[in-house]
């Protein structure tokens, strides 16, 4: 009767990870360096190995030059303590190429024998997306100047070049938490050396404004030019109006005159 229920539990284990869209494979701790007994089809299409290359051998062949050995270390612990693990690494395919695995490795017992499931998603595409992203981040922070403390209540900011959604976003998080660490009540943002469209300038300054009111902070615009306040003019709603001054020094000497 155990050794019906084994073979139950083992055609059951097998038909999940065949159905599986996720790479799988299963290892077994008790045989020397804890060899691949089974994978799933799914496993051998990411990897590009073959059968006689996958079994019984250790997962460490999908490692290179590139594969972080804090997060191999890690492993190895886990797999010794027979505790569960998630990690994100940079695994290598049969013809070289890399991608990014998110390896899950759970230890299952079966009759007192102990293997252990290891689950693999290719999420290249999704770190390709971050490193970018923080690459855009790291760049717009570069371009802006730091905000700049004047006295105890007033910070300033320059803008410089042309400004995105990115940037604007950017800027409001930068902003929120210097007032929130320094508690500054007035900010002055300077955009002489800003290239802007009308709408998207004055709409997203209104957003910064909003934020920072909320935070119990007030908002001055300088670098004003003539032409800009009259288009400022023509497209703001009465109940929505941005304090503008020509120079950062106008605005000092207004709030220092108080």
């Amino acid at each position: 009767m155990n050794h019906l229920q084994t073979e139950i539990k083992s055609e059951l284990l097998e038909a999940m990870l065949n159905g599986s869209q996720v790479a799988a494979v299963v290892t077994d701790p008790e045989q020397q360096d804890n060899p691949i007994i089974y994978y799933n089809e799914t496993f051998a299409q990411l990897t590009g190995y073959a059968e006689h290359e996958i079994i019984g051998r250790n997962c460490r062949f999908l490692q290179g030059d590139n594969t972080d050995r804090f997060t191999i270390g890690k492993i190895r612990q886990a797999i010794e303590k027979r505790e569960k693990i998630t990690v994100t690494l940079e695994n290598y395919r049969k013809d070289g190429t890399t991608f990014w695995n998110r390896l899950n490795i759970e230890p299952i017992t079966m009759d007192g024998h102990l293997y252990f499931i290891g689950t693999q998603t290719d999420i290249t595409q999704e770190v390709e997306q971050q490193v970018e992203l923080n690459e855009k981040e790291q760049e717009i922070n570069e371009q802006m100047l730091p905000i700049l403390p004047i006295d105890d209540n007033i910070g300033a900011v320059a803008l410089v070049g042309k400004m995105n959604n990115l940037r604007f976003d950017v800027l409001t998080s930068k902003l929120s938490h210097f007032v929130r660490d320094t508690r500054t009540r007035h900010i002055i943002i300077d955009v002489t050396g800003v290239l802007w469209e009308k709408n998207f300038l004055y709409t997203n300054l209104l957003m910064i404004q909003d934020v920072l009111r909320l935070m119990g902070s007030k908002l001055y615009i300088s670098g004003i030019s003539p032409k800009t306040a009259m288009e400022i003019v023509n497209i703001k709603d009465d109940d929505q109006t941005l304090l503008t001054f020509a120079t950062v020094q106008q605005v000092i000497q207004r709030l220092q005159a108080k």
